[in-house]
């Protein structure tokens, strides 16, 4: 699924190619897409200049001249791709459309087409992300009511959030991957974080001790700046595409641990197909 090393992606390429541009025409083949959002139709953003491509958590915001934004969710399957005039096309967040292939896929619910003859295709197999429209003033208090933490990719206050840790008996990965604790991390990334760290997913994370508590905090920074360095993990079918040997763990089941050389394994944390390295993240004891 995209997340936010994917949806940052989508930001920076929306900021490069985009800003500047007006829009010429919307085509929206899908309008449950806009079913949350305060302005039911895109028709207002018809004329409207980008202004900037911003990003909270997961959400990305297109600010319009005309004084409305656009937030965009991705959801689980997601895609954002931008054709430009000459030819070149840059896609992120899910590799469902092919990049390569033609476009708009039958999976594409949207089409924005600028005044220069760029096109964005907005892509979702799924169907659970969302758009939606609001006064660009709105935008602040809307992203609030989310409740987000802090920033996976900001400085983390690793104190704060080690004592948070220990008072949590959940496993550690369904904290990770609460964004009310922080923001951001999604279920590749978290398995990423707890193999750099050398701690199961699943143990109860006031069990793990503070130097490892720390160390988990630590990794997030690093791990989210390789994601976004790639612009997202390769994972395509359930099978990873590591690039750098990232990501190192996350489908990856049946190949070796590039750490220690074990089978890495595949289970279930909080119904989340999760990858570990059985020797370098010990399983959690169980107290009787």
């Amino acid at each position: 699924m995209p997340e936010l090393p994917e949806v940052e992606t989508a930001r920076r390429y929306s900021e490069q190619f985009l800003i500047g541009k007006r829009i010429d025409r919307i085509d929206l083949r899908l309008s449950k897409i806009l079913r949350d959002s305060p302005i039911p139709t895109t028709d207002v953003l018809i004329g409207a200049t980008l202004m900037g491509a911003r990003r909270r958590a997961k959400v990305m915001v297109l600010d319009f001249s005309v004084g409305l934004s656009l937030l965009v969710h991705f959801k689980l399957a997601g895609q954002w791709a931008i054709l430009l005039p000459e030819g070149g096309r840059l896609v992120a967040g899910h590799p469902v459309p092919k990049p390569e292939n033609e476009y708009p896929h039958k999976a594409t619910h949207a089409t924005i087409t600028f005044d220069d003859g760029t096109v964005v295709q907005y892509s979702d197999i799924r169907q659970f992300g969302w758009w939606r429209i609001m006064d660009t003033a709105d935008v602040d208090a809307a992203l609030m009511a989310f409740g987000f933490g802090p920033e996976a990719v900001g400085d983390l206050n690793a104190g704060a959030l080690t004592e948070i840790m220990g008072r949590r008996g959940i496993p550690v990965k369904t904290l990770l991957l609460d964004q009310s604790f922080i923001a951001g991390l999604g279920n590749i990334y978290v398995d990423e974080v707890l193999w750099r760290a050398r701690v199961h997913p699943a143990t109860p994370a006031r069990d793990i001790s503070t130097v490892k508590r720390r160390a988990i905090i630590r990794a997030i920074p690093d791990v989210m700046a390789e994601g976004i360095r790639q612009g997202g993990a390769k994972i395509i079918h359930t099978v990873a595409y590591p690039d750098n040997g990232f990501p190192a763990v996350h489908a990856r089941e049946g190949e070796v641990c590039s750490r220690c050389g074990t089978v890495i394994r595949k289970t279930r944390v909080g119904a989340r197909g999760t990858y570990f390295c059985p020797k370098c993240q010990k399983p959690p004891i169980v107290k009787s």
